[in-house]
């Protein structure tokens, strides 16, 4: 006996999720080219093409929005490292899936990394769930000798600092990169000499990770 069908969403449900798809699409661009403080509701329903009335079904206010925004992005990355991670033991490897997948999301959707800069300011707390994974790893790799560093919260203030730095010059409007991919995979490399990792393993690991996450994009 074959699967039963999967009943589709009915019509009102695809459209309502369309409508709110493109306030939020509408609003990241915005935020991203501004900062939320600076907009408008209306602003924002121009942008997406939709009555004002229409915000008020799917958000209470702008720091609804905002907090939609914030959270799909981070859903979307945490998900695809939780992926990328699942069954990896190793700290090196796993340390490297995280970050190449963060800062290749800034080479290929400039505009979203800009906005989640702006609406996550706690994304640069070490000590903030969003960065859970980078501290466990960081722990993990220190327990097992693959990380030498004196201090594993110093190492996780450092790592987060050098990647948002590179977040910002990465997403940066007007200001393009060469070889976004070479940066990135340098930026990983440097910060894993700066935990102890040998030089040639640094390297080995970043561009691994990096040309991994360039295919993937290509496909």
């Amino acid at each position: 006996m074959g699967n039963a069908p999967v009943p589709s969403m009915p019509r009102a449900s695809r459209k309502r999720a369309r409508t709110r798809g493109e306030l939020v699409a509408a609003a990241e661009r915005l935020v991203a080219q501004r900062g939320l403080d600076a907009l408008s509701i209306d602003e924002i329903t121009e942008a997406a093409d939709v009555a004002k009335g229409t915000f008020y079904t799917h958000f209470q206010d702008k720091d609804d929005l905002a907090n939609a925004i914030a959270g799909q992005i981070r859903m979307e990355l945490e998900a695809r490292i939780t992926s990328l991670n699942a069954g990896v033991s190793d700290a090196g490897l796993r340390m490297v899936n995280g970050l190449s997948t963060v800062l290749s999301f800034a080479i290929h959707q400039p505009v979203r990394a800009r906005a989640m800069i702006r609406l996550i300011p706690s994304a640069a707390d070490p000590d903030m769930p969003i960065n859970a994974g980078i501290r466990r790893d960081m722990a993990r790799g220190v327990d097992s000798g693959v990380f030498q560093v004196p201090s594993v919260g110093a190492a996780v203030v450092a790592t987060i600092g050098a990647i948002m730095s590179a977040l910002i010059r990465l997403s940066q409007p007007g200001r393009p990169i060469d070889d976004p991919h070479g940066f990135a995979t340098q930026v990983i490399e440097i910060v894993l000499a700066g935990l102890g990792v040998g030089r040639r393993e640094a390297q080995r690991l970043a561009s691994i990770a990096m040309n991994s996450r360039r295919k993937e994009t290509e496909t």
